[in-house]
């Protein structure tokens, strides 16, 4: 019912139980009450446009209910990031830095009986250690789990990632089981399917007995997941020894007999050259 029809009706109704009221009383009464009908619009018209102007603020956090006919009935917090990062704090203390165009989504207890998150994006983690309760990231087609470290993850690129600085990480993908230790990675995307290997950075041993230098290449690659170009002529050279190190440190010992200086062409790619 309008304000005009609620008041005037009122109005009638004592009007007509009341009828010693005369006419130029009645007409200062009824303007009385048209004041206060646009009074109390102009009210409503404030308060509907706070209702509409708020939402439109960029909110970092903000309560999302459910909706009707959701199969998820629990309401959701919901942290969100659009052109900048953000560093958020969970209520267990884990630390997440959601890069830009990120999102994570959990329950509104969160932590009461298990820390499960839904993720979209880029973040790097810094989680709480709770062995009672594992913190588990639903990231679309596949889900990390861990106990308390820390780690990158990579959510939103063609070829998903997780790179683990410490701690131990479980990902589960596509029915497969890989655990993760300090400074190894796990990529995944439709070209060349999943990949587990180490940062460039991690050190390993090595053990080439008289070895095409092919064969110990191979090994390198295979190790840092990564593509190494040399010249054809030494494919056959012989490489013998025990070697410990980091990828460059390795790469470099055995390509010195050769003469053979790495150029750096991505992340991915490098090219051995005669200097």
């Amino acid at each position: 019912m309008s304000l005009e029809k609620e008041f005037k009706e009122n109005w009638d109704s004592v009007r007509e139980e009341q009828n010693k009221i005369d006419e130029d009383t009645d007409r200062k009464i009824w303007k009385g009450i048209e004041r206060k009908i646009q009074k109390k619009k102009s009210s409503q018209m404030v308060y509907w446009a706070a209702a509409v102007l708020i939402p439109l603020f960029s909110l970092f956090f903000f309560y999302q209910s459910p909706k009707k006919g959701s199969s998820e009935t629990e309401p959701k917090y919901v942290f969100q990031t659009f052109d900048k990062a953000k560093s958020i704090k969970l209520p267990d203390g884990s630390i997440i830095e959601l890069k830009p165009n990120s999102k994570i989504i959990l329950n509104k207890d969160f932590g009461a009986e298990n820390r499960d998150v839904a993720f979209t994006g880029k973040g790097n983690f810094n989680i709480t250690k709770d062995k009672t309760k594992p913190f588990r990231i639903n990231a679309g087609d596949f889900k990390v789990q861990v106990l308390g470290t820390q780690f990158f993850l990579d959510q939103q690129s063609s070829e998903k990632k997780v790179e683990l600085f410490e701690g131990k990480v479980k990902i589960e993908n596509d029915q497969k089981i890989t655990y993760l230790l300090p400074k190894e990675i796990w990529t995944n995307d439709q070209q060349s399917g999943e990949h587990h290997y180490f940062n460039k950075n991690k050190e390993k041993d090595f053990l080439f007995e008289n070895e095409n230098y092919s064969e110990a290449i191979s090994q390198l690659e295979n190790t840092y997941h990564i593509k190494i170009s040399y010249p054809d002529q030494f494919k056959n050279k012989k490489v013998s020894g025990e070697f410990k190190g980091d990828f460059n440190q390795v790469l470099s010992v055995i390509s010195f007999p050769f003469n053979l200086k790495p150029e750096i062409i991505s992340e991915k790619e490098i090219i051995l050259k005669i200097k």
